[in-house]
């Protein structure tokens, strides 16, 4: 509410300040800067970089936290148990057999600490990303 008051406040002022200063635009010099303007296209850009930088496998913030927000959801439903976050979160398929055999991550301590990593660190702050395709038995440990 506080950030829509502030945005609310800056733009009245603004509108105000402009409406009474004798600022006028001039259309022939803004007809010609787009006559002189190069146009740039940005959509083959991102592959390009990715090449030269030898990066493989971007994904998206978006694509991140949508993976994290199933992930926490499937461990909501009470599946952590068996390690199917950790497969919606791309680890090594076999993780399920870790999870499973020690009882949902040594008695379920794992999994504890799973649920709330992920909803702390991946879904309220964002920084999920070394979640996504980490093989460790523990996820959230340096």
């Amino acid at each position: 509410m506080k950030k829509i008051t502030l945005l609310v406040v800056f733009l009245l002022s603004a509108a105000l300040t402009f409406a009474g200063s004798n600022y006028k635009l001039n259309d022939e010099k803004i007809d010609q800067l787009f006559n002189t303007a190069t146009e740039i296209s940005v959509t083959g850009l991102a592959p390009m970089a990715a090449s030269a930088m030898n990066i493989q496998g971007i994904t998206t913030v978006s694509e991140m936290n949508n993976k994290i927000l199933i992930a926490w959801i499937v461990m909501f439903t009470g599946l952590e148990f068996f390690g199917i976050h950790r497969y919606v979160l791309g680890t090594k398929s076999s993780m399920w057999a870790l999870y499973t055999f020690t009882c949902g991550g040594i008695f379920g301590i794992v999994s504890f600490v799973d649920f709330w990593v992920l909803l702390i660190n991946g879904l309220i702050q964002e920084k999920g990303e070394k979640y996504l395709n980490n093989d460790k038995f523990f996820m959230w440990a340096n």
